[in-house]
């Protein structure tokens, strides 16, 4: 549909680093977020555009373009447009993916539109569901603000199906660039979680799983979502509390796992994986969750695994990892140091290209796997007349990313699991047998405590 100028406030100011690189990284065709929003209940075209306008209002970050100037990249909103809205009917189920993959190649174009799009899909047979694809560019959104973004949607849909005339809303301040709001200071008085399995430092150099060679052009990024039942996440959850670890660590633990079993290791492995971490808590004052904006750091870690290594310790492990890493503030330390370096935008360009060139012989592969947890979250609408049915999004990984990646997110009680590859580096099949071990792992831990890599395999070859 057409996009049309609107009337918000005027403003401007110059990206900060993350969403500087951010930028830079979309240029070159990565830097997009995508979410595929499953929805029961009735939702017209009309009701949605009106929701939209809502949301855009107030948020600024939805009132933004990016233009080049002498001394860098600035946000500006002067003269920008609606957030276009795409209506497809779709031909078969699994559309939404095959759209949600063109999505994630598609670059926002240049000029006065929003760095923002959404994509409605319709059943001509059923009129009682549809899909949602929302894409960002993401120097605008973290993972936090997607979620927000659809909750205020659907909230604002709901009052709209509901007769209520709501014809302006408050807008939301707009927001300085993280590294000038962190607090760089901050030391916690939290112990150590030190696990046994930390004290031997990995000196095998880190695995990768490459099957195939392919230039940055000729790489796709492919999505594979799966789901756990409510019954099995509950389980889940529970056993996780039992362990002691987080749903994340068993998540990371999984992923070591299936690895593993892919390449059959019979000795010790050493893998690398990383993820994103939240910034807002550090903040001062603290940015809340209802604010736009990309306000992340990133970690990354060595493990090693062995054919003997039990889940649950690979589990805790990973979950001691990631909280001393929290604790030690490497995270606040790499934001600090950019800001420290006071890179100007040419500086940048050369980072970004240098980072992606240097790593094209594993085919731009930085780790193992990486994962990005939304957590567990709960939307504000009323779930008996919309509800969101299933959800999964997606970072693009086809000009340099992880040899997997996968985005969780923990909603009405399910767990939800976004499983992306790129192709040919990694074949479909490969890809298919990876995201079916890690769900069978998950599955196979609630049951049997005692699980090794060695058990795993042997109850896969008696299957």
């Amino acid at each position: 549909m057409k996009s049309e100028k609107i009337q918000m406030k005027s403003f401007s100011r110059k990206l900060g680093l993350v969403e500087m690189w951010m930028a830079l990284g979309h240029d070159v065709g990565g830097g997009l977020i995508v979410n595929v929003v499953y929805l029961e209940g009735i939702l017209t075209p009309d009701v949605v555009q009106q929701a939209l306008k809502l949301v855009q209002q107030r948020h600024p970050m939805l009132q933004v373009y990016i233009v080049e100037s002498e001394d860098g990249l600035y946000f500006q909103s002067s003269g920008i447009t609606e957030i276009p809205v795409q209506i497809i009917y779709k031909k078969d189920e699994n559309e939404a993916i095959k759209l949600a993959e063109k999505e994630i190649h598609t670059k926002f174009t240049l000029g006065k539109n929003p760095l923002c799009r959404l994509t409605l899909l319709y059943s001509p047979q059923n009129q009682n569901t549809c899909e949602m694809i929302i894409t960002f560019h993401h120097g605008i959104v973290d993972g936090i603000s997607c979620m927000r973004f659809i909750d205020d949607l659907l909230f604002y849909c709901q009052k709209i199906k509901d007769g209520e005339n709501i014809s302006q809303v408050d807008s939301l301040e707009f927001i300085q660039p993280i590294e000038n709001l962190v607090t760089y200071n901050i030391t916690s008085k939290e112990p150590r979680e030190n696990h046994p399995l930390a004290t031997e430092q990995p000196s095998l150099p880190p695995q990768l799983i490459i099957e195939h060679q392919a230039s940055a052009n000729e790489r796709l990024t492919r999505m594979l979502p799966r789901m756990l039942s409510q019954e099995k996440t509950k389980i889940l959850i529970d056993k996780c509390k039992q362990q002691k670890t987080t749903v994340h660590g068993a998540m990371c633990a999984a992923m070591l796992f299936a690895a593993g079993k892919l390449l059959s290791i019979d000795t010790q492995a050493n893998f690398s994986y990383g993820l994103p971490v939240n910034l807002r808590k550090y903040c001062e004052p603290e940015i809340t969750d209802q604010n736009l904006g990309c306000f992340i750091s990133v970690l990354g870690f060595n493990q090693l695994v062995e054919p003997n290594t039990s889940f649950w310790d690979l589990a805790r492990e990973c979950k001691s990892q990631i909280h001393d890493s929290l604790i030690s503030g490497v995270h606040i330390t790499r934001l600090q140091e950019g800001k420290l370096r006071n890179l100007d935008m040419d500086s940048m360009k050369e980072l970004v290209i240098k980072s992606i060139l240097s790593k094209e012989d594993t085919m731009g592969r930085n780790n193992l796997f990486a994962i990005s947890n939304r957590g567990k979250f709960q939307f504000r609408h009323q779930a008996d007349k919309l509800k969101v049915k299933e959800f999964y999004f997606a970072f693009p990984q086809h000009i340099s990313g992880d040899c997997f990646w996968l985005g969780v997110l923990t909603l009405n009680e399910q767990l939800f699991c976004n499983f992306i590859y790129v192709e040919p580096v990694i074949s479909d099949r490969t890809a298919q047998l990876f995201a079916d071990d890690v769900m069978t792992v998950i599955e196979k831990v609630c049951i049997n405590p005692n699980l090794t890599l060695t058990m795993l395999c042997e109850s896969v070859t008696q299957n």
